[in-house]
């Protein structure tokens, strides 16, 4: 069972929502005002996170510092001269 799943007996602690309650206009501002989904534009606001998602993130960015560390351009390709 993964950190965030509730158990039943956490469930059956949450209280009902009142159907005249009203979303807090701090909370969509901390959204950012975005509806692409989580997998494209991940929230700003630290979270737990999943050990594959770290492991991806730090493999890609392990890259990007050898391929600079080796001087190789990722931005615009390979050099070329115009002459």
């Amino acid at each position: 069972m993964s950190d965030t799943e509730l158990t039943t007996d956490e469930v059956d602690q949450v209280p009902e929502v009142p159907h005249d309650a009203e979303i807090d206009p701090h909370f969509l501002e901390l959204r950012g005002g975005s509806d692409l989904p989580a997998g494209y534009m991940p929230p700003s606001m630290p979270g737990s996170h999943s050990t594959g998602l770290r492991v991806v993130a730090l493999v890609l960015i392990g890259i990007f510092v050898a391929a600079t560390a080796a001087g190789v351009c990722l931005t615009y390709g390979a050099p070329h001269n115009p002459f």
